[in-house]
């Protein structure tokens, strides 16, 4: 019975022991990601400082981090130094309950305000009176664009009503040709006597076919040309 007893006793006390012990790992939360830069190259030796109780640094290693909290707000800061450039970042870390977070960190240069702002004005900003100036010259640009626009098309204008007079009097010399032959000749005659290329003589004919003024006969290898009026 006493033995009994002295075993109910062991037990409660182990109980009562390890309900007692802080669960601090069980209660904490696993942040871990990549350093990377603007190219997304990983970050070697950035540092990353956490807020906490007490506070906790990082060094990256192959850009890789890590490390615990428990649930609550926390402030990350994250700073890494290369040939003279200064990337900086701050990130607001809410953890609500335990787990594993990851949280990949891109870190921006720091500009350098007092040496930058020269520079950001000839960059971004124009002095006034150049913009008439240019204006100016935008104007003109459009405007000999516009005229060489219509003087192209009038020159094309020119042209093509300059081939279609020409193509309508070698239109008549046919008409003419083929009444001297007693209204009917053979196309190849036709090119024979007048010296153009087979192509505009078939195209001749083609539209004087169209208009009902001749008639084309196809006879053996060549055609038979009809004067119909």
């Amino acid at each position: 019975m006493k033995s009994l007893k002295k075993g109910a006793f062991i037990v409660f006390f182990l109980l009562f022991t390890l309900s007692m012990t802080p669960q601090t790992e069980a209660q904490e939360a696993t942040v871990h990601g990549i350093v990377y830069n603007i190219f997304l190259e990983e970050l070697d030796k950035a540092i990353i400082t956490v807020n906490t109780e007490p506070e906790q640094i990082i060094i990256s290693q192959n850009g890789e981090y890590s490390f615990k909290v428990r649930p609550g707000n926390y402030i990350v800061t994250v700073t890494y130094n290369e040939e003279n450039n200064m990337y900086e970042l701050t990130e607001n870390l809410k953890i609500t309950e335990p787990g594993d977070y990851r949280i990949d960190l891109i870190l921006i240069p720091e500009l350098d305000d007092q040496n930058n702002e020269g520079e950001e004005f000839n960059v971004y900003e124009e002095p006034k009176k150049d913009k008439p100036v240019k204006t100016f010259i935008a104007a003109i640009i459009a405007m000999i664009i516009i005229i060489l626009y219509f003087y192209s098309s009038k020159k094309h204008f020119i042209k093509d009503k300059e081939l279609k007079s020409e193509l309508e009097n070698e239109i008549d010399k046919v008409i003419k040709f083929i009444k001297q032959h007693n209204g009917m000749v053979t196309q190849k005659e036709i090119r024979k006597n007048f010296p153009s290329s087979e192509a505009k003589i078939s195209l001749m004919i083609t539209e004087l076919e169209s208009k009902g003024i001749v008639k084309r006969i196809k006879r053996g290898r060549g055609n038979i040309i009809i004067l119909k009026k």
